[in-house]
């Protein structure tokens, strides 16, 4: 699994804690369209804290902006350099354009991911375990 779903910050420590464990590259992604109730700045929050818990973590961040491409450029202009952007070619096309400035991609669809779903509280530990890992 390359790719993983977070839903709060427990699971976005967990993903980086197994990524630094494990030395394995992941994607960090939120939920499809989390932009819309949580903001860029939330999800943005979860995932710098982790970083710091973790900083040798080789984790890609994306933020599901949903078809928002105003919360897209916002997101763009409160550091996320990873985007899924569904809706408008036209408006995807636009915000891709103003990624590029920023050294960000846009999505249009996220990658296959796995959803642990919020409940999950021990992601590392299932990760490892499905993984074969143990720490």
């Amino acid at each position: 699994m390359s790719a993983i779903i977070f839903h709060h910050a427990k699971q976005a420590e967990d993903v980086l804690a197994f990524a630094a464990a494990s030395r394995r590259t992941i994607t960090l992604l939120t939920a499809p369209g989390a932009v819309g109730y949580g903001g860029p700045g939330f999800y943005l929050a979860m995932v710098e804290l982790a970083r710091k818990k973790h900083p040798n973590a080789d984790v890609r961040a994306v933020l599901d902006c949903g078809d928002d491409g105003a919360m897209a450029q916002m997101a763009l202009q409160l550091g996320w350099r990873g985007l899924v952007l569904h809706g408008k070619v036209t408006v995807r096309e636009k915000v891709r354009q103003i990624a590029a400035a920023y050294g960000a991609e846009v999505l249009a669809r996220p990658p296959r991911a796995l959803d642990p779903g919020p409940e999950m509280t021990d992601l590392y530990g299932y990760l490892s375990s499905q993984c074969g890992i143990i720490y």
